[in-house]
């Protein structure tokens, strides 16, 4: 069965953002340089969807889903008093 355009588009963004994982993992900054260079917004957008559904997985799996989640409250809240400029 063909595939739509849409579901061609979300495999290429999972693809991207595998290898985006990957070439991390590796220390291959050039690389991941150029997996996002190449792409136009609405491509940037699907990566990025790919990538969080991905981390999610991961982080899911290996830390339970309560424990994912306030991992990942607790990781939004120290970033935001980080990003809150110094008096």
């Amino acid at each position: 069965m063909p595939s739509s355009p849409e579901q061609r588009a979300a495999a290429r963004a999972n693809q991207r953002a595998a290898a985006f994982i990957r070439f991390q993992m590796l220390n291959d900054h050039e690389a991941m340089h150029f997996l996002l260079t190449e792409l136009d917004d609405r491509s940037r957008l699907g990566f990025v969807a790919a990538l969080a559904s991905i981390a999610a997985s991961v982080t899911v799996r290996s830390m339970g889903e309560q424990g994912a989640l306030d991992y990942l409250k607790l990781l939004a809240e120290t970033s935001a008093s980080l990003a809150e400029p110094s008096d």
